[in-house]
């Protein structure tokens, strides 16, 4: 895929909501119109957060420890991709250097965040994926045309 196809994102925002779920906001800069949103568990939401120096877990979480077996091993982590989404489920890639090679390997995206975090390497998000905010024009649009419907 081409460069251009993807944004990479400098701001990781978090979200939980006893009614929505916990959500992960992505976005290429804090004042960005366009962002990507995924709907995460608990556990996810947990690793994204201490990476975000939110939390401060006890014990090691699970990929703290596979990162760390990895890294001995000498796998350098270069970057992730969040591509695609297919039947509501969004897809994303490692990509990582070993012994000079690159290979890719599939993640859920959450979890490619996490490690993106925590390397502290690029998150890179497909374009066609990114939503829009709504101006404040728009959105008392919208209001006007619900309180217009009769159901």
């Amino acid at each position: 895929m081409e460069a251009r196809e993807f944004i990479a994102v400098n701001e990781v925002f978090i979200k939980t909501d006893r009614i929505q779920g916990n959500m992960v906001i992505l976005k290429e800069s804090e004042d960005s119109a366009e962002y990507f949103m995924m709907f995460v568990g608990d556990a996810e939401i947990t690793a994204i957060a201490k990476e975000k120096g939110l939390v401060e877990p006890k014990r090691p979480l699970t990929h703290d420890l596979y990162l760390g077996i990895l890294r001995k091993a000498g796998v350098v982590f270069d970057h992730i991709e969040i591509f695609s989404m297919q039947e509501n489920t969004y897809y994303a890639k490692v990509y990582v250097r070993l012994q000079g090679e690159e290979l890719i390997f599939d993640s859920r995206p959450s979890d490619a965040v996490a490690l993106a975090l925590h390397e502290k390497i690029p998150i890179l998000v497909n374009r066609k994926l990114l939503r829009r905010e709504l101006s404040q024009e728009e959105i008392q649009e919208y209001e006007m045309i619900v309180k217009t419907v009769k159901f």
